[in-house]
């Protein structure tokens, strides 16, 4: 797999598990639709800079976006068991998530 492999699925699963569609992520990175239907689909990659907007707008630091295992089995309902890393990444998660919330009131 490559590393453009590795970034656009990751960037895919991430932009899911928080819900974001391609739109919400262009708006809030400041970009296009369309360039960003571009890095999913491996028609383009990210400058260094983008990247970090892309990661900041996923409430993630940049080299999630390159790490080397499947996420989507973090939150699969078929995963009979998480490893510590998967259950501590699902607790920073969770956490930022409620921490987003509770500032609103």
């Amino acid at each position: 797999m490559t590393i453009q492999e590795l970034f656009i699925i990751n960037l895919k699963a991430y932009r899911k598990i928080r819900r974001i569609s391609q739109t919400q992520l262009a708006e809030l990175c400041d970009s296009s639709t369309g360039y960003i239907g571009e890095i999913e689909s491996g028609k383009r990659f990210p400058s260094v800079k983008m990247i970090e907007r892309i990661a900041g707008s996923l409430d993630i630091e940049s080299w999630h976006l390159f790490k080397n295992e499947a996420i989507n089995s973090n939150f699969s309902k078929d995963s009979a068991k998480l490893t510590p890393t998967q259950k501590d990444e699902i607790k920073k998660m969770a956490n930022s998530a409620l921490s987003k919330i509770l500032d609103r009131f």
